[in-house]
């Protein structure tokens, strides 16, 4: 495997050079390449200097969002560096050396799998999202609302423990469990599989980006393995709350996001759009009186 670990940027070059600090001695990563996606302050000047043997860095002509930002990245990785697999990573996570090696003994299991993850925790300790179920329009606007979410927990939430096996590996065995699609903020990917689905979907600025690479990966076979005894931080939004602070702001685009995979991959007709829409614009009034008017936050 010649892996090579994809670190997007924008506007946040202490966070993205913490991170390459941290790993750049990793013997388990064959490169580093670092996107810097048109920041407007003077990242990609800084992150210039980090480039230098196992380095590289790439600079996007535009902000063209997560997805975007990533592909070039990938794209980078698989042509001139002859990258096997992407570790595709956020500026805000740290993770171990042995976390990444788990998580590429996972593609000895099954030569269908496509992407491995670990547990997302936070600085605390406590676990955090570790990945979804692909569902249909109906139960995936219930995981949207703020009361329905909470209420629907039991049926709407990805339980990993109820789909756990131990996968057979090169020294052993690792529990793992089947996932539809888990957090883009720390996964391994075959470049393959990646370029087989068409990478990530550049029509989404940001939001909804892992389910609809789940989606893809699952059309055409490929498996999206959890690892459940191995963890990374990830110090949630970091990043995007230095570009979209707003929690307004954050919820419209992923509003945005939401239909767009609705129209194209789950192919919802004119009047379940119309439904998804105005379910979804009932929430934005929900969030925009629970913040502005009650003055609550989350």
């Amino acid at each position: 495997m010649n892996v090579s670990c994809i670190i997007l940027n924008y506007n946040d070059a202490d966070t993205t050079i913490r991170l390459v600090q941290s790993i750049k001695e990793y013997s388990s990563l064959d490169s580093i390449v670092i996107v810097d996606n048109h920041s407007t302050d003077d990242s990609a000047a800084r992150l210039k200097e980090l480039s230098g043997g196992r380095i590289h860095v790439v600079s996007s002509l535009k902000n063209g969002g997560y997805g975007y930002g990533n592909n070039l990245g990938i794209r980078y990785a698989y042509s001139e560096l002859g990258a096997t697999h992407v570790l595709i990573a956020n500026p805000d996570v740290l993770f171990s050396q042995e976390t990444l090696l788990a998580m590429k003994a996972l593609f000895a299991a099954d030569k269908s799998v496509a992407v491995t993850a670990a547990i997302p925790v936070d600085q605390s300790g406590k676990a955090g999202l570790p990945g979804w179920k692909l569902t249909g329009l109906f139960a995936d606007l219930l995981d949207t609302g703020l009361v329905t979410r909470r209420l629907l927990k039991r049926w709407l939430t990805y339980d990993p423990d109820k789909r756990a096996f131990w996968a057979a590996v090169p020294g052993g065995a690792k529990r793992c469990a089947l996932a539809d699609a888990v957090p883009g903020s720390l996964l391994l990917a075959d470049a393959d599989a990646l370029t087989a689905c068409g990478l990530y979907d550049e029509e989404v600025f940001l939001y909804y980006e892992e389910k609809i690479l789940g989606h893809k990966l699952k059309e055409k076979g490929y498996k999206t393995l959890l690892l459940l005894d191995r963890t990374y931080v990830h110090l949630h939004s970091v990043s995007i709350n230095k570009s979209v602070s707003s929690i307004l702001k954050k919820q419209a685009l992923l509003h945005r996001s939401k239909l767009h995979y609705y129209r194209k991959y789950l192919k919802i007709n004119r009047f379940q759009e119309l439904a998804a829409k105005g379910f979804l614009n009932f929430l934005m009034f929900e969030i925009w009186f629970l913040t502005k008017i009650l003055g609550m936050s989350w």
